[in-house]
């Protein structure tokens, strides 16, 4: 006689199948890869991007690369050893343009027109060093990435530009922003934007120039120091003290080595500025 099966067994194992099969489709659908620059094949970080996808990220070892780079949706370019990795934009164009959900870090990023450009929503800015681009360092329009532990120096028109920007989660946290040939940071149109913690310093023009439009900014805890004398006043919650950088023009060392009064610390009890320490020394 044939045995009968239990529908519960019966329904039990479907049950059990079809999680599993769920539980293997989500780790194929959201687990992303490692890319490596250079790897057999590739040179260059675009010609990563080109088989990357959202959730990937690319890896990307120490050396020089001449190229613009898009960064696609959801994808991560990370420089192995912090600065080790430039992004070299030829002279003109922006070096790196980045799609919604993407991020960019550890990288010195120079010699473009931009340094980097972000428009959309859920970006990340880390740990980079973004200098001598023939204008703005970082532009931002509509969506303010995270912008977050970064060197934006020697830029030849504002180190930060933004656009009728809103920040969700996102700030203006930790940067060091100096010697730029305009503004520190510029804010256009009405922007609602957070900016803490970061030393301004020396800029040729004004420290930060709001527009009258953006009444929602706030600023705290930013030290905004020796950029064109006369300009705005410093808002409240704010400081202004000489940062007496070690070696910026020479080394690109931009650590802060001498004592300093205490207010040299901001929200985080952290001290002002890039947080990366010695990293910020060139070899």
């Amino acid at each position: 006689m044939k045995e009968e099966r239990s529908p519960l067994k019966t329904g039990t194992g479907l049950l059990i199948g079809i999680v599993a099969s769920a539980m293997l489709f989500a780790q194929t659908a959201f687990a992303g890869e490692a890319l490596s620059v250079p790897s057999v094949g590739i040179k260059k970080i675009g010609e990563a991007m080109i088989n990357a996808k959202s959730g990937d990220t690319i890896w990307v070892e120490n050396g020089t690369y001449h190229e613009l780079v898009f960064v696609k949706s959801g994808v991560s370019v990370i420089a192995r050893n912090t600065f080790k990795a430039i992004i070299d934009g030829g002279g003109k164009g922006t070096v790196v343009t980045l799609s919604a959900n993407a991020s960019i870090s550890g990288f010195e990023i120079c010699n473009g027109t931009i340094g980097v450009f972000s428009r959309e929503a859920g970006n990340s800015i880390t740990n980079c060093r973004i200098i001598k681009n023939w204008e703005t360092g970082i532009v931002t329009v509509r969506h303010l990435p995270k912008i977050e532990d970064n060197i934006i120096a020697f830029n030849r028109a504002s180190g930060i530009q933004c656009w009728d920007v809103r920040s969700t989660n996102a700030s203006i946290n930790h940067n060091t922003i100096a010697f730029n040939s305009n503004n520190g940071i510029a804010l256009g149109g009405s922007c609602d934007v957070v900016i803490e913690n970061n030393m301004i310093t020396f800029n040729e023009r004004f420290g930060i120039k709001n527009s009258e439009h953006s009444v929602r900014t706030q600023f705290s805890k930013n030290n905004i120091f020796g950029n064109l004398p006369g300009s705005q006043a410093i808002p409240p919650e704010n400081f202004s003290f000489d940062p007496k950088f070690s070696s910026p023009h020479t080394n690109l060392n931009f650590k802060v080595e001498t004592d300093q009064p205490c207010c040299m610390f901001g929200s985080d009890n952290k001290i002002l500025g890039i947080r990366l320490g010695d990293e910020t020394k060139s070899n």
